[in-house]
């Protein structure tokens, strides 16, 4: 008996997980901005490096890490295809949901980038404007 997965059931897992991604989002990367003539930073960039598919869950949560059992508090959770280049300081924008056009929903990363066999999951915490 083996505990591994086989090519073929990841395969499975990924159509699977991929095909139920509803929403459609951009991963907006984190560029840091430049010191000016006073040598203070500017305000960093945020230009989109993936346009795709994407699965947003809004119901909030609150988790605890680490050995300190540091509180993770987040708006939502949002699912990416495996392989979704993304860091932890990137922003997250969804444009679509559920096929309509939400007006903002822009969202920073507050926890560590979870990968699993089929995809990639990110707590959010919405960015208020």
């Amino acid at each position: 008996m083996t505990l591994l997965f086989s090519a073929e059931e990841l395969a499975n897992m990924r159509t699977s997980q991929t095909d139920h991604m509803m929403d459609m989002c951009e991963v907006l990367s984190y560029t840091a901005g430049t010191a000016n003539e006073y040598n203070e930073q500017d305000a960093p960039t945020y230009p989109t490096t993936y346009v795709g598919i994407c699965g947003l869950d809004m119901r909030p949560g609150l988790e605890r890490h680490g050995a300190d059992f540091t509180t993770i508090q987040y708006d939502g959770t949002l699912r990416l295809p495996i392989g979704t280049q993304v860091k932890e300081t990137d922003r997250i924008r969804v444009f679509e949901r559920f096929a309509e056009f939400p007006n903002d929903l822009t969202y920073e990363i507050v926890a560590s980038i979870q990968r699993g066999p089929s995809g990639i999951r990110l707590q959010l915490r919405k960015i208020v404007t």
